[in-house]
């Protein structure tokens, strides 16, 4: 599964039905900034997006997750398709470990800030005693 694939797939088929990413993301009920992501293959949607954005588009889940319309009536190979829902997966679980990660350093910074602020202030005390 390519990111930047799916991207350009999204992008080519929200122009198409002469959408905006602002309109495109309001009928998501997403940000234009996750949009922005998705066609520049920064990110990728997050799973329970897919179903709506494939709606939208009008392609199936696998055609999104593929990054390409297939043609014909043929039915994608059913390894093929469980290796799509397998590295979409392992991208839901990715963005989540990279969020966990950034929130953790968050926790961190806000930490030190508080115990030198608290710091500062038992300085501050004891000088004025």
């Amino acid at each position: 599964m390519d990111k930047e694939k799916t991207g350009q797939l999204i992008t080519t088929l929200r122009k198409e039905k002469g959408l905006t990413q602002k309109q495109l993301a309001e009928a998501l009920n997403v940000t234009d900034k996750a949009v922005s992501k998705w066609e520049r293959g920064l990110s990728f949607p997050d799973i329970s997006m897919l179903e709506p954005i494939s709606e939208l588009l009008g392609i199936s889940i696998m055609e999104l997750l593929a990054g390409e319309i297939r043609e014909g009536d043929d039915p994608m190979p059913r390894e093929e398709a469980q290796e799509l829902i397998n590295d979409s997966v392992g991208l839901g679980d990715e963005q989540l470990r990279h969020r966990k990660e950034i929130s953790r350093l968050i926790i961190i910074i806000l930490v030190v800030i508080t115990l030198l602020l608290i710091s500062i202030t038992l300085n501050i005390i004891s000088l004025l005693n």
